[in-house]
């Protein structure tokens, strides 16, 4: 079976939806029945909204002909205008159709308009969770039973890590600054505990400037770090000496940056909506989304350590083990073979 996979998303500026679309091509080709084409230009970084959209409208389509496979995988959320058949669509989560960020009108537009009529015409949608699952069903007005609920897994390099917090201590938060990752309240946390910093990596948006003004507010520009996007030596460098994760996001399709964290056993507080109770379980603290008080208190019982604190993080790192890109490929290699037939 020959399976063209969208894997432009690992180019120039990665973030997690590189990290889903690289991991996946690796995990199909390492089976050994799949012939595995990427479709990718390394010299193009997607990190604009034109490169985006003429990346989903123009380029790709015409290397997915170009490709001449039995399946074409979409990876990134987003289809061609009349894509090709059969294909599949990875929907990570709907967060323009629920105005989980802001941005310019064609940006809400092409996101949150657009592209969910278009989502429509994928012969499979496949989910990373049975919570996005749901929201994606309701958003996009289709039955449950239609869509794919694949995962996604946990590099072994996270599970191999050397643990090395640093000092003076600090909080590390790992995902693109924009509204619905609500780092704002990440801020206001940590500027209630005395000598902890917080380090952010992740590329930065407009929103970046709304951190800054609450962290000038709180007189914490000591103590709060905006590194951007960061590769991913230096990220894993990060998730050995940081102290915690915090992960106060508002809205999610999966949360792979708390999952790491797990793998790597590091302690994490993280917002309590369905998603990620379903990811997480019960192996980190969980907090209500955008109360600052809260996840303060909660860092600080993190930061204290225990007897209590260890056990959970050795119970989060055999959770993290339960989530792999063997089991991904194998869900995908099901759906492919479900559309062939």
């Amino acid at each position: 079976m020959r399976v063209a996979i969208e894997t432009q998303f690992a180019r120039g500026t990665a973030t997690g939806l590189g990290v889903y679309s690289s991991a996946l091509a690796n995990a199909l080709r390492a089976r050994g029945d799949v012939d595995v084409v990427e479709l990718r230009d390394d010299s193009f970084d997607l990190w604009r909204f034109d490169r985006r959209a003429y990346w989903d409208q123009l380029r790709v389509r015409r290397l997915a002909r170009a490709a001449r496979a039995d399946v074409v995988h979409f990876t990134g959320g987003t289809l061609p205008w009349r894509p090709p058949h059969p294909c599949v669509l990875t929907l990570h989560d709907l967060t323009w159709l629920r105005t989980a960020n802001r941005g310019r009108a064609y940006v809400r537009w092409y996101f949150g308009s657009w592209q969910p009529r278009l989502a429509r015409a994928a012969d499979a949608l496949v989910v990373d969770t049975h919570a996005a699952r749901a929201d994606v069903a309701e958003g996009l007005g289709v039955s449950p039973e239609s869509i794919h609920v694949a995962g996604a897994g946990v590099d072994e390099r996270f599970f191999a890590l050397a643990r090395s917090p640093a000092q003076p201590s600090f909080v590390l938060a790992v995902g693109t600054v924009e509204e619905r990752k609500d780092l704002i309240t990440a801020v206001r946390a940590v500027a209630r505990l005395d000598g902890i910093r917080l380090v952010c990596a992740g590329p930065l948006t407009p929103y970046a400037d709304e951190v800054r003004r609450e962290v000038a507010r709180l007189n914490a520009g000591d103590r709060v770090e905006l590194l951007g996007f960061v590769d991913d030596g230096r990220l894993l460098d990060l998730y050995a000496r940081a102290a915690a994760l915090i992960f106060p996001s508002r809205y999610e399709g999966f949360g792979l940056p708390p999952l790491q964290a797990l793998a790597a056993g590091l302690p994490v507080v993280a917002s309590d909506i369905p998603v990620l109770r379903e990811v997480l379980d019960d192996a980190v603290a969980f907090c209500p989304p955008g109360d600052g008080r809260a996840f303060s208190d909660a860092l600080a019982d993190v930061l204290a350590g225990g007897r209590a604190l260890a056990e959970r993080v050795e119970r989060g790192r055999a959770w993290a083990r339960t989530f792999s890109w063997t089991k991904v490929a194998q869900t995908m290699v099901a759906v492919y073979t479900g559309l062939l037939a």
